[in-house]
């Protein structure tokens, strides 16, 4: 019976919204379209990871000039430039090459978790959308509905076959019916609105569901927030490795040196080599005092970081459970409908029923429908939401 109380009334509703999309090529979008647009209109600058520093030199050489000038009239005047050239230590090449792989490792990680952080945001304002478009379809039947009622109401209240109180109890669900519909209209142009807004796409992709696979655990080692921390940490660690003692630098001289007095001139070139002793394992306070405070903030962002994560799964977990118990009921709710359906058609047939309670059911089969179709949409928002808390981007 539902089925055909729909009348046309809402189709010029309808048309409305259809040319919202622009067309069917953008109908063929996926969510990876929109995750592609939304990191283009981000516009995030990439850093510059590319190693041109010296692999000899630690530093910049710098150039030393000294003249001195005797005031003895048999004095020696003295002139010297000396050229320093810090050279790198072996630890402190090893430390090099190993900072190069990590800052490597720390890029790639850092794209893994900015393509991972805008899945999620794609995937929330995409259901978001998604829940307001079935919200909509909802609200419409309901008033389609309603309105096919109105209209037999008022033919019947007209005749004297129906009492005028049950032609008005229509119209004032009618009007309520009627709100709800522009609350709905409303909200899906603010989700559409918030969606364009973040991937620069004017239309939802026809499929969310990325084949309904689901992690079956989370990993925490594999989450894409875990690796760039660890990565962002041995980078911290590598660097202040370069500024321990150990890690010092020698220093060569090169060495140009001129005397001339009365009775001597001479020119003298050679090099100076300073050459740390690292082999004494000399500490600093400062240093030390660093690397412990790096790895305390560490401990505690990895522990921060994995309550978080442990939080967010078994939250999405337990929600999948209870939509799924849902489902279950709502399917049991809609085979009884019908059944009920079928009930009150007889009853109302024979005048054994009130209007009043006619509308009633009929508006909570409706309903239920309505209810069956939103939880179906967060079974599979919930599916996203586990991806996403797994870990895996779009």
């Amino acid at each position: 019976m539902i089925r055909e109380l729909r009348t046309g009334l809402l189709k010029p509703l309808l048309i409305a919204v259809m040319l919202a999309w622009p067309g069917p090529d953008a109908m063929a979008a996926t969510l990876k379209d929109a995750l592609a647009g939304a990191l283009a209109r981000a516009q995030i600058e990439k850093p510059d990871v590319s190693d041109d520093s010296s692999s000899w030199l630690a530093g910049i050489p710098s150039l030393t000039a000294s003249y001195i000038d005797s005031q003895e009239s048999l004095g020696t005047d003295e002139a010297e430039v000396m050229l320093n050239l810090p050279i790198k230590s072996r630890s402190r090449r090893r430390l090099d090459n190993q900072l190069a792989d990590i800052s490597t490792r720390l890029e790639h990680a850092g794209n893994q978790y900015q393509r991972w952080l805008y899945s999620g945001l794609v995937r929330e304002r995409a259901w978001a959308a998604r829940l307001a478009q079935v919200e909509l379809h909802a609200a419409e039947e309901k008033l389609a509905t309603l309105s096919s009622l109105e209209q037999r109401s008022a033919q019947l209240s007209s005749s004297g076959a129906l009492p005028a109180y049950a032609s008005l109890i229509i119209q004032r669900e009618l009007v309520s019916a009627r709100m709800t519909l522009d609350a709905r209209e409303a909200d899906l142009e603010t989700r559409l609105a918030d969606y364009r807004a973040l991937t620069g796409l004017n239309t939802l992709p026809a499929d969310l569901s990325e084949n309904n696979t689901v992690p079956g655990e989370l990993v925490y080692a594999e989450h894409p927030a875990m690796r760039r921390l660890e990565q962002a940490r041995a980078q911290e660690a590598a660097l202040l490795a370069l500024s321990a003692p150990d890690s010092a630098s020698w220093n060569l001289a090169l060495v140009a040196r001129n005397f001339e007095g009365p009775t001597l001139e001479e020119e003298q070139y050679g090099m100076q080599i300073q050459m740390p002793l690292n082999f004494l394992g000399t500490k600093t306070t400062g240093n030390s005092s660093e690397i412990r405070s790096s790895r305390r903030d560490f401990m505690l962002a990895r522990d921060e970081l994995w309550l978080n994560l442990k939080q967010q799964w078994e939250t999405t977990e337990v929600q999948a459970r209870h939509l799924h118990s849902r489902m279950t009921l709502l399917n049991q709710a809609v085979a009884l409908d019908k059944r009920i359906e079928s009930h009150i058609l007889a009853l109302r047939a024979g005048n054994e029923i009130e209007d009043e309670i006619l509308l009633q059911r009929l508006l909570d089969v409706v309903d239920t429908r309505a209810e069956l179709a939103i939880t179906r949409e967060l079974v599979d928002r919930n599916k996203a939401r586990l991806r996403q808390a797994a870990g895996w981007s779009l």
